[in-house]
């Protein structure tokens, strides 16, 4: 869908209180009172009186479920409950190809937009926490005829209408096209359990998932164009959305193409997926929900980190789950929320405003990490070998929990975020078109990269010999992009890798899991599988008998496998560790040999004692001058409910130092208007649970 800036009036960050618990007519003083200045209205129809008051008290406010809840969110009415914990294929009890369910969500659509639009309406949400099935849980929807008949035509589509291309990617003997039919994970799992993955046939199943994925978000396309037909100054999306998934239909590289608006639970990186794919000049909005557990000063920490990362406001959940009400009987405002009015009314305020301006960029260093849904869903397919047989009662709680591919991806992102570094998440279909060296690319961070096409194996060479520095960790290309195995990776060759055809992995040699999702009630540590594996300064070696290290030189460029994981560097106490010092010692020289070195170095301590994480994070203002904000950078494993769990560190004032290449020019503390002397480094004091901002003059260009 085209990019539609969001109203004018939503300038800002706002913070939108949902109306749980709490009713905006009634509590507006109290709303006032505590610096919350936005709200959201539920369906709409027939509550002109409601967006009338909205308007008369300057109230903006987003829709939710505009088109209804029970068709994109399935209930228990809509039948969620007969398609989950099954091995078979199931029809989706109500089909998101039958035209008269989409008849029904435009219906739907109509009324409540011709009621809300009247108003400030920030956003349209068609429905809350939405889903194939129910959020990632797997589910093998959605055999009804209609979707067959479409997956057929998709497959022609992709296989050029040449059957034979799809016998051979599913070693099957279909004389046409109208005899492929789906096929369930229960249908080839027993034979992909152990290595070698040469030996692995996913395509029958993936392609199946990837259509899903794809008529998902066909049809949120569809809904996002009709919505703007209804109101055409006003983006459209959904909230609630889940991480990448083997299910679900969370494929974020179509899903940003096809919505206008967000609000996804940042759980394994996919706030700073979303960031990527959706950068200057599409900054569409998105937002992030905001479950405070009444603790004051995690909730200052996490509007000022996600307001730096680019979030346009954040969905208020006016419920601390067993601390207290946000509003009590007298209706007066909890304490945790009249500790943070001013600072409520600060980020609500001029800050922001300036940050969003039409020109502000979100600034990067020159590194793309790679995001590839065939990858994704081939490292489920090795996640889900501890269960067995059970794999269908793996909930999308137990998924976020024990997910590798997505705690791989958080790791990189907090790996390279503590050594200095901001990046780009740069999808796979990007990587095969080139686009790492037309946009300038220096490094590529193949992060459990196992699915690669040859088309993507070729721009990377390509992007290695032009000067480009490609790291990878284990198992790199030892599949294609359609699920199946190759006799070697598609990237050994400039790896300098050689395989015998008998790899083993960890400790169990056949071991082909990391995270065993049956630990899922035991500390994250306890839950991976490493007893016996090798280690290389105390971080797992995957792969048995290779060396933990391997460079390569190729025209101009050079060539990194890291047969190491970084899964462990996602927990908290292990990223400050020995082990994740060693990680940092071998990221850093390896992006320092290829020429990136971090604009600005933090350091910050108590007393003498190291708070390492702290993230600094740059927007380019467009007029010359540069914000640079800092803020506390923990571990966290979001959730759908609560705040998760953050790896807070217990230092109340820090010292802080900030070192720029170049030194600091004509710089000012915006939030407290104090002015710094020229000089390298700038010096001052830090609660960590608050945000510093600095705007200076930008680095002059070499």
């Amino acid at each position: 869908m085209p990019y539609l800036a969001p109203p004018a009036y939503w300038n800002r960050y706002l913070i939108q209180v949902w109306q749980y618990q709490t009713e905006v007519r009634r509590d507006l003083a109290q709303y006032r009172a505590a610096g919350l200045h936005a709200f959201h209205i539920d369906r709409g129809w027939k509550q002109g009186d409601l967006v009338a008051f909205a308007r008369e008290n300057d109230l903006p406010y987003y829709v939710d479920h505009a088109a209804d809840k029970g068709l994109l969110h399935l209930t228990d009415k809509t039948g969620v409950n007969d398609i989950l914990r099954k091995h078979e294929l199931v029809a989706r009890p109500v089909s998101l190809s039958d035209p008269a369910v989409i008849a029904t969500l435009k219906g739907h659509l109509e009324k409540n937009v011709a009621t809300t639009k009247a108003g400030p309406v920030l956003a349209y949400s068609f429905d809350d926490e939405i889903s194939l099935a129910s959020f990632n849980s797997p589910s093998e929807v959605d055999n009804s005829p209609t979707t067959v008949l479409l997956y057929r035509e998709w497959l022609a589509a992709k296989y050029e209408n040449d059957i034979s291309r799809l016998n051979g990617a599913w070693g099957t003997d279909h004389a046409n096209f109208s005899t492929a039919a789906p096929v369930s994970f229960e249908a080839i799992r027993q034979d992909h359990t152990r290595p070698p993955f040469s030996n692995w046939r996913l395509a029958p199943w993936m392609d199946w998932r990837a259509f899903m994925d794809s008529h998902f978000a066909s049809v949120l396309g569809d809904l996002t164009h009709y919505t703007n037909t209804l109101d055409p100054r006003v983006p459209a999306g959904f909230v609630g959305a889940q991480q990448p998934s083997a299910y679900g239909g969370y494929d974020y590289n179509k899903l940003g193409h096809a919505v206008q608006f967000l609000e996804a639970y940042d759980i394994d990186g996919t706030n700073e997926i979303l960031r990527s794919f959706w950068s200057w000049p599409e900054a569409r909005p998105r937002v992030q929900t905001w479950f405070s557990n009444g603790n004051a000063n995690l909730d200052r920490w996490f509007h000022w980190y996600y307001f730096l990362h680019g979030n346009r406001g954040a969905i208020a959940w006016p419920d601390t789950r067993g601390h207290g009400p946000w509003f009590g009987e007298g209706r007066e405002a909890a304490p945790f929320l009249g500790k943070n009015r001013a600072m409520l009314e600060e980020i609500q305020g001029e800050l922001s405003r300036n940050l969003f301006g039409k020109n502000a960029r979100f600034e990067t260093d020159a590194i793309a990490v790679y995001y590839s849904m065939p990858s994704i869903r081939a490292s489920w397919a090795a996640d889900v070998i501890p269960h067995g047989r059970t794999w269908p009662n793996r909930s999308s709680s137990l998924d976020n929990q024990a997910q590798s591919a997505g705690k791989n991806r958080i790791a990189w992102f907090k790996l390279l975020e503590d050594c200095g570094y901001q990046y780009n998440v740069v999808s796979n279909d990007r990587v095969a078109a080139g686009h790492l060296l037309s946009e300038g690319y220096r490094v590529l961070i193949l992060n459990r990269a196992l699915a690669l096409s040859d088309g993507e194996a070729e721009s990377i060479r390509a992007f290695v010999r032009a000067g480009g520095t490609v790291i990878a960790d284990h198992w790199c290309g030892l599949l294609d992009e359609n699920g199946n195995g190759r006799p070697v990776g598609a990237l050994d060759d400039l790896f300098g890798v050689e395989r015998a055809g008998s790899d083993r992995y960890f400790g169990g040699g056949d071991q082909l899991w990391e995270l065993n999702g049956e630990k899922y009630q035991k500390p994250y540590l306890e839950r991976l599988d490493y007893e016996g594996a090798g280690r290389h300064e105390g971080i797992v070696m995957p792969e048995r008998g290779r060396p933990a290290i391997i460079k390569t030189a190729s025209g101009e460029g050079r060539a990194v496998y890291l047969n190491l994981s970084p899964l462990a560097y996602f927990d908290h106490a292990e990223r400050f560790s020995a082990a994740g010092t060693s990680w940092r010692t071998i990221l850093k020289d390896i992006l320092g040999s290829s020429g990136i070195e971090p604009d600005i170095t933090a350091t910050a301590s108590a007393g003498g004692v190291p708070f390492p994480p702290v993230e600094v994070l740059r927007w380019d203002l467009h007029n010359g001058r540069q914000l640079v904000g800092v803020v506390m950078n923990p571990s966290r494993q979001g959730a759908i409910d609560s705040i998760g769990e953050v790896g807070v560190t217990g230092f109340a004032v820090l010292d802080l130092e900030l070192t720029r290449r170049g030194g600091w020019r004509n710089a000012v503390n915006v939030r407290s208007g104090e002015s710094f002397s020229a000089a390298d480094s700038i010096k001052l004091r830090w609660d960590p649970f608050d945000a510093v901002m600095i705007e200076c003059d930008r680095p002059i260009d070499p």
